[in-house]
């Protein structure tokens, strides 16, 4: 139900993560060549809080509700932000 907040395509969530995250990441250096980074000291867990801010605005006017961004540095060794 759309109006629970929980809805939303698949296709387009792909789009907004290509467009605010990945186009910005993709063999960069964080550290000075990403702007939602800048001025941050580039640990696992400020990253994490950087994507949840570029992506909330978007996906909040989709009619859907950012749940969690997790990363995963290792196989055993993860972090999961929850707003």
């Amino acid at each position: 139900d759309k109006s629970l907040g929980f809805v939303m395509n698949s296709t387009r969530l792909k789009e907004i993560i290509q467009e605010k995250i990945i186009s910005k990441l993709d063999h960069m250096n964080m550290n000075i060549e990403t702007d939602f980074m800048a001025g941050k000291v580039a640990t696992t867990e400020n990253l994490a809080i950087s994507i949840w801010n570029e992506l909330e605005e978007s996906i909040s006017k989709e009619g859907a509700m950012l749940h969690c961004i997790r990363i995963e540095e290792t196989e055993n060794n993860c972090i999961e932000f929850f707003g």
